[in-house]
């Protein structure tokens, strides 16, 4: 199948300072927040890949097909659907600005998610982990302009996967966007995709003060990464008791197996919420 790749930034090594093949240093700090799911953070760079898109395919806000934006998860969102979501709302002004409908995200059904840490992975890991996992795509995109969103392309791994999903579908136009993609020399680096997760968030506790201004979306990335944390009784302590919830209702979406991997934490998430009903 066929695709237009669109990304606003190429990226170049070396691993501990990262920077576009322009030479300009790359905003890890944006990056790592929106990894960790800043809302601010997610806007900001979903502008930045709207912008190129708009100029790069206006098709995406002229043509009466509409766009849709397939996402693989199974019930806790990624950072990447938070993305796409900012990125649509931008197609979805412009269309309307010009009479036309709106585009929709789609959502790539995933019967599981990885339990190991995907961007710490090797290549023989990360095909090792998605060669387990069924994609389906919920929904048909034949006869739409579709547009694959994510954050950055490493090994095209991912990519891969997602549009193998779609390979029965028939979209009238087909656009892979990112806001980064790495240069084969830094992507051949093994862990250059955890160097920018964690560039600046190197601690769920990090998160609080967005959570608790309501700037904050849960990513199955995320909820991973704080099931694992020893931090994870101190964050539950400060952040809204919603967030509490949707991160247990989240887990318990994602499956026994999935709970199975995080006891600890999975036993932490209860006596928070089993705390907030005695108080009550």
């Amino acid at each position: 199948m066929n695709s237009t790749c669109v990304t606003t930034a190429r990226l170049i090594g070396p691993v501990d300072a990262v920077r576009t093949s322009d030479g300009a240093p790359f905003d890890t700090d944006t990056y790592s927040r929106m990894k960790h799911g800043d809302a601010d953070a997610i806007r900001a760079l979903g502008d930045l890949l709207a912008d190129a898109l708009i100029e790069q395919c206006p098709h995406l806000i002229t043509d009466d097909a509409v766009p849709t934006l397939p996402v693989a998860y199974l019930a806790v969102r990624p950072s990447c659907w938070f993305l796409a979501d900012a990125v649509l709302d931008r197609l979805n002004a412009e269309r309307a600005n010009r009479g036309l409908p709106g585009g929709r995200i789609v959502q790539v059904h995933k019967d599981s998610v990885t339990h190991t840490d995907y961007a710490a992975s090797t290549q023989a890991e990360r095909e090792a982990e998605l060669a387990r996992i069924g994609f389906v795509l919920a929904e048909p995109i034949d006869g739409t302009n579709c547009v694959v969103i994510d954050d950055v392309r490493v090994t095209g791994l991912a990519e891969r996967t997602v549009l193998t999903a779609l390979e029965a579908s028939e979209p009238k136009s087909l656009v892979t966007g990112y806001v980064a993609i790495c240069e084969p020399e830094l992507a051949a680096s093994p862990h250059v995709e955890s160097a920018l997760n964690h560039a600046s968030i190197t601690s769920i506790l990090q998160m609080v003060p967005a959570a608790q201004a309501g700037r904050f979306h849960l990513t199955i990335r995320f909820l991973k990464r704080a099931l694992a944390s020893p931090e994870l009784e101190p964050f539950l302590v400060q952040v809204p008791q919603a967030l509490v919830q949707e991160m247990y209702d989240g887990a318990v979406a994602t499956g026994e197996i999935f709970m199975a991997g995080y006891p600890e934490g999975m036993a932490t998430l209860r006596a928070a919420l089993e705390r907030e009903v005695v108080h009550v």
